[in-house]
């Protein structure tokens, strides 16, 4: 006699526009991103804590000032579309105004440019400094509220830096 088998309920995953969740990139993503910087934080294997939401750094405005479980700053620029070069430009100002040692840039859509020039900044950088190139995405399974979802794209590791140093070493 065969088994009766047990017929399990499964969902349809589906991708959600950004626009869907948060009209507005300023007004809507960052304040719900320091909100949950916990969902970040996780997505990163870091303990972050917002310090400062849309911080003036001269003439300009940082999204996210955070702090690590060191007590280093750690600034987050949040571009929930392509990237673009003002956008990395600001995150250099941002990193070096506020002594920062961590850096995070969040989008939907990475050139790849803009993903080798992240991972040439982690290569060339001192062994303290990290550059996170994060993309954010959202999904809802049936009629769920939508959840959002972070990924690395570039981030720091152990190999870039040592890479780095040797490219140092040979010009020297």
């Amino acid at each position: 006699m065969g088994r009766a088998c047990k017929v399990v309920e499964i969902g349809k995953l589906t991708r959600v526009p950004l626009n869907e969740i948060w009209k507005h990139e300023a007004l809507d993503f960052t304040p719900w991103l320091a909100d949950n910087i916990d969902v970040l934080g996780e997505a990163l294997g870091l303990n972050l804590r917002v310090v400062a939401r849309e911080k003036t750094v001269g003439s300009f405005s940082l999204d996210i000032l955070a702090e690590d479980v060191s007590g280093d700053p750690v600034i987050i620029e949040n571009q929930i579309y392509k990237t673009d070069h003002d956008h990395l430009g600001k995150l250099l100002v941002y990193l070096t105004n506020l002594n920062a040692k961590t850096a995070i840039w969040i989008t939907s859509d990475a050139r790849p440019e803009h993903i080798r020039a992240m991972s040439w900044l982690n290569e060339g950088s001192p062994q303290d400094i990290s550059f996170y190139l994060v993309r954010v995405e959202a999904f809802r399974i049936a009629d769920s509220p939508a959840a959002p979802v972070f990924s690395r794209t570039v981030e720091p590791s152990v190999e870039q830096k040592e890479i780095g140093q040797q490219k140092e070493e040979l010009a020297q």
